[in-house]
């Protein structure tokens, strides 16, 4: 289709290859009224997704824009400026799918696009996704697999959003201008998908689609489910809430307290080395949680 891409689409890559077909299927199927690009970034692989991208990039040249590493970006902390520098200047909508996940409605793009288009005071949307184990096929119940599943067509506030996480990452079409909000200590967010959902909530509505249109994918190798990944989140994560509480005054700061407050107990319990501190940091920041945990842990509390 000729013109300027109305939507980028962000995939990013790193080892891949088992589930990147399904990916880049998804974006080349989408039947859309305006023109579109696919920026998928290689962030260094070591097994045979470079291949994969070449493929669709030679098939699909007008969709299927690669970058490939030489170096692993994710750790230097520099993808996004690379993906700011890649995406055409012209575009006025961003949307994610990183190369484990993928769409299964050929027509997600065009729902998502008119929405945001016949509504300007709203800055993303997003919709259901189901969830499945690896390349089986198979769904899981495994959580956020129930919240993805449940989204409604509906208006979602900041403190929702926070509360229960229920917005698949390949689900989002954000308004490209709230990429260029900055905020404080965004060194302490690792996890880009919260920052992304929650800046826009704080720009603008947030609007649910209840059509299930893309596949969140739960294996190993993730950046979510691994083990590593799983200690990763517990060491960082009350460093991370806090940083949520500082930069967005929409979700309600009763629920965010209590948040950092229980991230902070189980850090402590998890690592010795700073139970003294995190003890003292979850009685500040809502003394309630680790009164409730400690009675429990003693039984007096159910």
């Amino acid at each position: 289709m000729i013109g300027d891409p109305l939507v980028s689409i962000r995939c990013m890559v790193y080892n891949h290859e088992p589930y990147l077909r399904q990916c880049l299927d998804g974006f080349v199927m989408q039947k859309t009224t305006f023109p579109f690009e696919a920026i998928v970034h290689d962030d260094a692989s070591t097994d045979g997704s470079a291949a994969i991208i070449r493929e669709y990039a030679e098939k699909y040249p007008d969709i299927i824009k690669p970058i490939y590493e030489t170096e692993n970006q994710f750790r230097k902390g520099t993808i996004q400026r690379i993906m700011s520098a890649a995406t055409h200047p012209n575009t006025k909508y961003i949307a994610t799918c990183e190369g484990d996940d993928c769409w299964i409605d050929p027509e997600k793009l065009q729902i998502q696009v008119d929405f945001l288009e016949s509504h300007p005071d709203y800055t993303m949307c997003f919709h259901q996704a189901k969830t499945v184990i690896g390349n089986t096929g198979k769904e899981t119940d495994r959580p956020p697999a129930q919240n993805f599943r449940s989204v409604e067509s509906r208006d979602y506030d900041s403190t929702e959003l926070f509360q229960k996480w229920m917005v698949p990452t390949a689900s989002i079409v954000q308004r490209r201008k709230c990429l260029y909000v900055r905020y404080k200590y965004l060194n302490r967010t690792p996890y880009e998908d919260i920052y992304i959902v929650l800046r826009c909530a704080e720009l603008g509505k947030v609007r649910g689609i209840g059509r299930m249109m893309s596949v969140y994918r739960v294996h190993p190798n993730g950046l979510t489910y691994s083990p590593e990944a799983a200690v990763k989140y517990i060491m960082i994560s009350p460093e991370h809430f806090v940083t949520l509480m500082k930069n967005f005054s929409k979700v309600d700061k009763r629920v965010i307290r209590m948040a950092i407050a229980n991230r902070y107990w189980i850090r402590a319990r998890f690592d010795k080395k700073r139970f003294f501190h995190d003890m003292l940091m979850s009685f500040r920041y809502d003394f309630r949680v680790p009164i409730s945990r400690m009675l429990k842990k003693l039984g007096l509390k159910r």
